[in-house]
């Protein structure tokens, strides 16, 4: 092995010690020198495998300054935007040996943007690394015991990027040290260990590099974050009263507010959060808080991978081309002609329901004023590309979605600077120009247009104003009578199909072999009485069947076919049911659905038990103003063994609670008063603290972060009915 001494220092306190390490230091030189002389002894063999297995560290490494690697990839970013070119004329050319060649050109091209792009990396331990003293110095200074824990250390990053990030994140270590992590007494009395602990963690996350600066100190406290920035008149009282924790949180970034009492050289030094949020936006990248008070705040930065060339999408409106970054794309979806009721207007505003979540939608050409596109060029069909900015989702609606492809982007003109939506521009293929979108630019900027208009909307308001709105998730299929019939999707357990050969018989109940047991099949036409006829009786070949678990049992529903999953968002009506197998009817897609009582049809049956609470295991308060989902947890909770009593909304459930439940499971957003507000009303009286109080959501902008933060025990999603009976059975535990 060859060891080198560049670069190498000595710190020796004691002049002996300095003298011995001087003495060593003298006679490994020696041996380094004769084992040199000993390798140029060697025969000719061996120095020329020498030469080819490049064992020498200092031979095989070139010093190239950044300026030319600069410039480089300037290079390759010209040769990438003539590729696309090329690669456009040749797939609108039917000469073969071109095509041929331009795919050869786009390998080598590729190949050698990564390598160039590798060479620019560093791992970005170089810079965390140099966080260990600085958290070290700055500790005994505060008098503080704090240990910083770094993991990641050898993901890479461009170094025009780690430059960029490196003021900004000593900013967020210092504010750790300084607002985050408390002094050992004041942990010890909250209970905390007297020692504080501060990670950084850096890793690959949707091609982007993700940097978490977590604390376990005394947390953000929200009520003192909004009342500072009302004391600083950055916010209106009115405006602070309608934010979310997680908007309060975000007042922090604000230009001109902090919290210190007075400007110290360890943390802010009177500079705020907003030169951290401006410097790391300003490469492309974005920052995030969260924070728990009494028990610590994570920043999490996401920083792209380069600045020079990007995949992106590339879309079309009103003939103008735009190109919308990767990383800022959730997915694309297309809502054909004759669906536009998919999209729902509230107060002058589109919003679009994506799975049962609703997100706000714009449209590029009318946001940018962009003249009207000939009828002809017009698709009947509606485009929408679901965007992420910082956590806020949205949909852009574009006349066409043209393809994806590496972007080089070049940098707006000063004279443009101003303009927030766009992030740059590119040379496309045909060698027009076309404008970057930036995400988070335009989310914002359409923020303060649909403010100006008065449309912020808020779920809790739209109940408040008795506008009721449901979203019950209900898949569709279809009877041998010809009519479509619902069953509610949060108790279907799978969709699934077999063949006519594998059904066999036990007397009358047809039976088929799932998952190595034998499931009974339900003919629904004939245990509704709506008709002799079934799939199975009619010899069907292929037998659509819905898998539930209901009542203890696996049962496969039999059905004609299977159509499709929609959102039902009006009042089941009970008064049209002429049998106990129905619940009612609803209006759905324009057409009147018949919703099945799967617990009444699974009831009537021979093999299935019916619920007991002989043997309570307590008693539970559900409060839910979907009929539907109320029936559904109440039947769930009931073959589980509890006693449950149910409310519409917060004003009944309120009248109702009392220190004989052993757990409350409410609905978020609901009419007079909706779960937030039932949670702090029990909150509030002293006999009720102690009661678990579970979140039912299926909102997207009620995130389950933000849920727990509220003061609920557990939060979970509509479809997953049953995480509420696990938790209280171990809550019971």
């Amino acid at each position: 092995k060859e060891v080198s001494l560049e670069n190498t220092e000595a710190v020796a306190t004691d002049k002996g010690t300095l003298h011995q390490l001087r003495l060593k230091a003298e006679e490994l030189k020696n041996k380094i020198i004769e084992e040199k002389n000993n390798k140029s002894n060697s025969t000719e063999s061996n120095s020329s495998k020498k030469a080819t297995g490049s064992t020498n560290l200092v031979d095989s490494v070139v010093r190239v300054n950044v300026s030319l690697l600069d410039k480089i990839m300037n290079v390759v970013g010209e040769l990438v935007l003539n590729r696309n070119q090329i690669l456009q004329y040749a797939n609108n050319d039917t000469s073969s040996e071109l095509s041929r060649l331009a795919h050869q050109l786009n390998a080598i091209t590729t190949e050698l943007q990564t390598d160039i792009m590798t060479t620019r990396m560093q791992p970005v331990g170089s810079v965390l690394s140099k966080f260990e003293r600085v958290v070290r110095d700055l500790s005994r200074q505060q008098g503080k015991n704090i240990k910083l824990t770094i993991t990641g250390k050898e993901t890479e990053l461009d170094k025009t990027l780690l430059e960029a990030i490196r003021d900004p994140l000593t900013h967020l270590i210092r504010n750790s040290v300084d607002h985050g992590v408390e002094v050992p007494e004041k942990r010890v009395s909250n209970g905390k260990p007297d020692q504080g602990s501060i990670s950084i963690r850096a890793y690959h996350e949707g091609g982007q590099v993700t940097i978490e600066i977590a604390d376990d100190g005394n947390g953000v406290d929200p009520e003192k974050i909004l009342a500072k920035a009302i004391s600083k008149e950055l916010i209106s009282s009115e405006k602070g009263a309608a934010l979310t924790k997680k908007q309060i949180l975000n007042l922090i970034f604000t230009p001109g507010f902090s919290t210190a009492e007075q400007v110290t050289n360890i943390s802010g030094r009177g500079v705020g959060m907003d030169v951290v949020k401006s410097n790391i936006e300003k490469i492309g990248g974005s920052v995030d808080v969260s924070s728990k008070v009494g028990e610590g705040t994570i920043f999490k930065l996401r920083i792209p991978l380069t600045l020079a060339i990007v995949p992106a999408l590339v879309v079309q409106s009103c003939r103008e081309t735009y190109a919308i970054p990767q990383t800022n794309l959730v997915e694309l979806v297309r809502i054909e002609e004759g669906d536009e009721k998919k999209i729902e207007h509230i107060h002058d505003s589109e919003f679009y329901r994506l799975r049962g979540d609703l997100i706000p939608i714009f449209r590029l050409d009318s946001s940018l004023n962009l003249t009207e596109a000939s009828e002809e060029l017009k698709s009947s069909d509606i485009n929408i590309a679901i965007l992420n900015a910082e956590g806020a989702i949205y949909g852009l609606v574009v006349d066409q979605v043209l393809d994806t492809e590496e972007i080089v982007v070049k940098p707006l003109s000063r004279e443009l600077k101003e303009l927030s939506i766009y992030g740059g521009a590119t040379i496309m293929g045909d060698g027009s120009v076309a404008l970057i979108i930036d995400a988070l630019g335009y989310y914002n900027h359409m923020g303060r247009v649909q403010a100006q208009k008065k449309s912020d909307v808020d779920l809790s308001n739209r109940h408040q104003e008795k506008e009721v709105a449901y979203n019950d998730e209900v898949l569709l299929c279809s009877l041998e009578d010809g009519r479509e019939y619902g069953i509610p999707l949060a108790i279907v357990h799978r969709l699934e199909e077999f063949s006519i050969k594998d059904v066999e018989w036990s007397g009358n109940m047809p039976l088929v072999r799932y998952r190595g047991k034998a499931m009974p099949l339900v003919q629904l036409e004939n245990t509704l009485g709506i008709s002799e006829d079934s799939a199975l009786s009619n010899g069907q070949e292929e037998l659509p069947v819905i898998v539930i678990n209901a009542r203890g049992v696996q049962l496969g529903f039999v059905v004609s076919e299977i159509r499709d999953i929609a959102i039902n968002h009006s009042k089941i009506s009970t008064d049209t049911s002429d049998r106990d197998g129905f619940i009612g009817t609803a209006f759905i897609n324009d057409k009147t659905i018949t919703i099945l009582d799967i617990f009444k049809i699974v009831d009537g049956l021979p093999f299935a038990s019916a619920s007991s609470v002989e043997n309570s295991k307590g008693r539970v308060l559900i409060v839910e103003d979907s009929e539907l989902f109320l029936r559904i947890q109440k039947e769930l909770f009931l073959e589980s063994g509890f006693e449950v009593d149910t409310a519409v909304d917060g004003k009944e459930a309120l009248k109702l609670v009392s220190k004989n439940y052993i757990a409350v499971v409410t609905d978020i957003d609901m009419p007079h008063m909706n779960g937030i507000q039932l949670l702090k009303e029990i909150r509030a009286k002293e006999d009720l603290k102690e009661i678990p109080i579970l979140a039912v959501s299926s909102v997207v902008e009620r995130k389950y972060d933000e849920l727990i933060n509220e003061g609920f025990d557990f939060c979970f999603d509509k479809q997953n009915n049953f995480r509420a009976v696990e938790v209280i059975n171990q809550l019971i535990g």
